[in-house]
């Protein structure tokens, strides 16, 4: 198994729910999601910065976060607009060194949860995961809702 989460998620070797999937990037939901519908989109090769992920690739994993984003806000998942975020660099709090790119739904006057969720970010490991069962039925909504742009699923 690769030394690299995402790099276990690309290969097969571990565990995700998948939202989409092409030769390029991979999408899937957090496991210690901040927020219900909280996605990640990565590029399927191993990239610590995004500066190390070549041009055509990171343009695609951000049209891939925004589609994503659409289908949040079409979908049942709680959702009115959504925040793109990307930590670049360990300074910057990206916790797993793999470029990925957040795609996290917002609720009007949910910045109170938000903000509680992210200090207790650092002790998500120790607390209890979201179940696969209700990640893999949000996965399945938010699929549903990317309009056949995906070119691929699982």
């Amino acid at each position: 198994m690769p030394a690299c989460i995402f790099c276990s998620i690309v290969a097969g070797a571990a565990p995700a729910s998948v939202v989409w999937a092409d030769d390029q990037v991979l999408a899937f939901l957090d496991i210690y999601p901040l927020r219900v519908g909280h996605v990640l989109v990565i590029p399927r090769t191993h990239a610590v910065r995004l500066s190390e992920v070549p041009s055509g690739v990171r343009a695609h994993l951000f049209d891939v976060a925004t589609d994503i984003g659409d289908a949040l806000r079409a979908g049942s998942v709680p959702c009115d607009d959504v925040n793109i975020v990307v930590n670049d660099g360990r300074a910057a709090n990206q916790t797993v060194p793999h470029v990925h790119v957040h795609v996290l739904p917002r609720r009007r006057g949910d910045l109170p949860r938000v903000l509680g969720a992210l200090m207790r970010r650092p002790l998500a490991p120790l607390l209890d995961a979201r179940g696969r069962p209700a990640l893999d039925t949000d996965a399945a909504e938010i699929r549903r809702h990317l309009d056949g742009r995906r070119l691929a699923t699982d």
